[in-house]
């Protein structure tokens, strides 16, 4: 390390002022050493400060730049909102459900809980085994009744669902022998998913009709004729709930 001068004025006993210098070295002077020491923690202390004042920088730009990103998502909630509007207005003009090619937009179908829906109805396959009669008056007291099957689309559902499992449908000929009708009361014409062999009317006493089971004929999920007291598994069906669309955001 090398000696700092310094500059003194020295009197001497012949009256005359001099100046002298005077070498002291930095580690006898405390108070240069001191500086030396505190120059580096302000420069510290300012890069500290620069880099806080960079970080509030990026804080804000990364804000401004979210802020922008939300403009296109509340511009188009917006246009939501008045496309909403506009369905509320063609709503008003909907008198009734024969409408339907207008109205339908504004309704959608719901089921109670355990039960499946299909094409605007409910299904309720369960697990309980009851007569056919026994099985109807159950469906009835949940407003619904024995499944009708209506076409090849709601067979192939049925099917889907129930296996080789046997379920009691509301198909019967116990009014009339050999004049098959459903539960509500229409004559059974079409569309015909028997079994092979079906209805056979074994032993006189099969009135009323299952489907699941496995027939001669290998097929399964197809109807079979069989005698109404005996206990199965059966569908419940139903007019699914139908509810109008909330318009509320």
């Amino acid at each position: 390390m090398e000696s700092d001068i310094t500059y003194a004025e020295v009197k001497f006993h012949d009256g005359s002022n001099r100046k002298a210098e005077i070498k002291t070295d930095a580690k006898t002077n405390p108070k240069a050493q001191v500086e030396k020491k505190t120059s580096p923690k302000i420069l510290i202390a300012l890069l500290l400060v620069i880099l806080f004042l960079l970080a509030g920088l990026c804080v804000l730009i990364t804000l401004y730049f979210q802020a922008s990103s939300r403009v296109p998502e509340l511009e188009k909630q917006m246009a939501q909102q008045q496309q909403n509007h506009t369905k509320v207005l063609e709503y008003i003009g909907c008198k009734n459900r024969t409408s339907a090619q207008i109205c339908s937009q504004f309704f959608y179908w719901v089921c109670p809980i355990n039960w499946q829906m299909h094409n605007g109805k409910c299904y309720l396959f369960t697990q309980t085994k009851l007569s056919w009669e026994k099985s109807r008056s159950f469906c009835q007291s949940s407003q619904a009744d024995l499944v009708i099957i209506a076409d090849k689309m709601e067979q192939l559902f049925i099917s889907n669902t129930t296996k080789t499992d046997i379920y009691w449908i509301g198909l019967t000929d116990k009014d009339q022998k050999g004049i098959w009708k459903w539960v509500n009361d229409v004559t059974f014409q079409s569309p015909k998913f028997w079994n092979c062999q079906q209805p056979d009317n074994f032993g006189a006493r099969e009135h009323c009709v299952t489907v699941g089971a496995d027939g001669p004929c290998g097929a399964s999920s197809l109807w079979n004729d069989a005698p109404c007291e005996t206990e199965y598994k059966f569908i419940c069906q139903k007019e699914a709930e139908d509810r109008k669309m909330d318009f509320t955001p």
